[in-house]
């Protein structure tokens, strides 16, 4: 039931994302509109120790964490990625043939937190849910996401 309720967040958090419009900070460009380009959220599984949170990176370059627990930062935090940071990320997605993977890799293995990877590009979106079985290159651009974790730079957000 917990995972359903996962499930259903994501869904909602990444169709409502898509669809944000923003002012970009650093473009100056009235009616700039952000699109969702990344997200990534990690249910905790049936383990008390997992970490829960949810990582989503827009075409602004923003990246703005929700650490829900187990995690050194708890609420929602921004940071904004170099051009740099930006470009390689995007980079790996598209390196890795992200829209040839599977829609979902599970198993009757239980207890496990479940991690779901969202990518947008050039007209193209897909959502992969990874639970058990996931090839090492999607595992890879999971590890990828989550090294922002330890990344200088995060403001809470207060609003």
């Amino acid at each position: 039931m917990k995972q359903i309720g996962a499930v259903l967040l994501f869904t909602m958090v990444t169709t409502s994302s898509c669809h944000v419009t923003k002012k970009a900070a650093d473009s100056g460009v009235e009616g700039y509109k952000s699109t969702l380009t990344i997200a990534y959220y990690q249910t905790p599984g049936n383990n008390a120790l997992d970490p829960e949170y949810s990582i989503e990176l827009f075409s602004n370059r923003q990246m703005v964490l929700e650490a829900k627990k187990n995690l050194d930062k708890s609420g929602k935090y921004m940071r904004t990625l170099s051009q740099p940071e930006y470009d390689q990320l995007i980079q790996e997605f598209v390196d890795a043939d992200f829209f040839k993977f599977k829609t979902e890799y599970s198993d009757t293995v239980s207890k496990l937190p479940t991690r779901y990877v969202y990518f947008a590009h050039q007209g193209k979106e897909k959502k992969v849910k990874d639970y058990y079985g996931a090839p090492e290159t999607l595992t890879q651009l999971e590890y990828a996401i989550q090294s922002f974790l330890d990344r200088v730079g995060w403001e809470k957000m207060t609003w």
